[in-house]
């Protein structure tokens, strides 16, 4: 098995004992355990608990990068770029991007109890900003529109009901709408 193998179980490994048991469980035992490593094995490629946390959040960022990456190659057109931000942020519910954009989330809830932690999020983040800025359309609209999709997927984050569930499709319609042109 490749070292990249391994460190994707590994992380796998963590997420799901995050997802199951929470922060406090984490523990390099447990997530050796849960990965069928010796905690030997797992240092190799962790040195820490930190380091391990990184690599879980850092994950979290390039998968969403790949969705949006995805979606902007499809869409292509001024705007595209916000539009694709929105699509791997809410994807089609039941689908697996939805699945693992659930997961995501869960976990930058549960990991986000220290801010050092998340700098490397924060500065992937910061690259998606500069992004939409020069996305071809107004820059205050466009991060209007990110705002408010973070806003909403914060409250669903915090399992906050800002808006009803049945006017959820309909807002993120509306704010895909806004970063198109006026006919």
């Amino acid at each position: 098995m490749s070292t990249l193998d391994t460190k994707t179980r590994i992380l796998a490994a963590a997420e799901q004992v995050v997802l199951e048991c929470g922060v406090p469980a984490l523990t390099l035992d447990a997530v050796a355990e849960a990965a069928g490593l010796s905690k030997g094995g797992l240092i190799y490629h962790f040195e820490s608990k930190e380091a391990l946390i990184r690599a879980m959040i850092a994950r979290i960022g390039a998968c969403m990068q790949k969705r949006m990456d995805k979606l902007a190659a499809a869409d292509g057109g001024p705007g595209g770029w916000t539009r694709a931000y929105l699509g791997a942020a809410f994807p089609p519910p039941g689908t697996p991007d939805d699945r693992d954009a659930m997961r995501e989330a869960a976990l930058i809830a549960a990991l986000g109890y220290d801010p050092a932690l998340l700098a490397p999020y924060a500065a992937e983040y910061a690259g998606w900003v500069d992004r939409q800025k020069a996305d071809g359309i107004d820059p205050v609209l466009a991060a209007i529109i990110r705002l408010a999709a973070d806003g909403l997927w914060l409250n669903e984050v915090f399992g906050i009901s800002a808006v009803d569930p049945a006017d959820r499709a309909a807002v993120l319609q509306r704010l895909a709408g806004m970063t198109r042109p006026a006919p």
